[in-house]
């Protein structure tokens, strides 16, 4: 059973159906003994209820988590979407990143999601790349490492659980990583200078 809450199944939003096609999983995990779940989708108030109604069945804590890059909006019908983090680097302005990890975290508390997975901590360094992009605060390691910072201060003093992404090097990969294994062709030197 203690193995088990290093597990957090992925719960999805269907049109017309709602969370409840995924019941029996829910029963399934809860019997393991999971951590929690990552939910993708579904309005405010549905995931509301779902964390809600997993808690009381649970009876005891539970990690919800969800990507929220761009804001709890990003996910979740009826909450704030905010720009990439590529717009909100351009403002040149770290009160306002770490606002958008406030917001978030304020948003996402309030329908019961406590874990954030953002922001994104990656360099976007190579211009093929088809997933980092615009989720990547830029190119200047300084100045990223900034922004990510203002960013998991502000949604960790809201009171949520932020989690920086992804893999070293993701940002200079040309696969989707969601698609296939990405590789970072240089040597362990040119990574710890360049990234």
């Amino acid at each position: 059973m203690t193995f088990a809450r290093l597990i957090l199944p992925a719960l999805r939003w269907q049109s017309g159906e709602g969370f409840a096609h995924e019941e029996p999983r829910i029963e399934e995990a809860l019997a393991l003994g999971v951590g929690g779940f990552i939910i993708f989708g579904g309005s405010a108030d549905a995931v509301r209820v779902l964390t809600a109604g997993l808690l009381r069945r649970a009876g005891r804590p539970l990690l919800f988590g969800a990507d929220l890059e761009r804001g709890a909006g990003q996910q979740f019908e009826g909450l704030t979407e905010l720009p990439p983090p590529l717009g909100l680097a351009a403002l040149d302005d770290p009160e306002a990143i770490a606002w958008a990890g406030r917001l978030t975290a304020l948003e996402a508390r309030s329908i019961g999601v406590n874990w954030i997975f953002a922001p994104v901590a990656d360099l976007d360094l190579e211009a093929e790349n088809p997933i980092v992009q615009t989720r990547a605060f830029g190119a200047d390691r300084t100045a990223v490492a900034d922004c990510v910072r203002e960013w998991i201060e502000g949604c960790q003093n809201a009171g949520a659980l932020a989690c920086a992404k992804h893999f070293p090097g993701h940002g200079r990969t040309t696969t989707d990583s969601h698609q296939g294994l990405p590789v970072v062709d240089a040597s362990g030197e040119s990574l710890r200078v360049s990234t």
